[in-house]
């Protein structure tokens, strides 16, 4: 996805043994969003890998920052 054209508040999510998305991407990706003031959050998952829910730990930690960025962003 180009930086340029995001405007969306985006949510970056990275499991730091993830080896399909490494976490330096995802360290530039979010300092590019941020240069371009696009609300933007970025969440490292340790011991996670691509999956989002390994370690079962994780998926609690999902499952709350994305509620608490819904809750943030949502539009009524």
């Amino acid at each position: 996805m180009y930086v340029g054209n995001v405007t969306t508040p985006t949510m970056l999510m990275t499991g730091e043994k993830d080896l399909r998305t490494p976490m330096e991407q995802t360290e530039q990706y979010y300092k590019a969003l941020k240069l371009r003031k696009v609300p933007t959050a970025m969440i490292r998952l340790t011991d996670g890998w691509h999956s989002r829910s390994r370690p079962p730990t994780n998926f609690i930690r999902v499952q709350l920052y994305l509620r608490n960025w819904f809750e943030r962003f949502s539009v009524e």
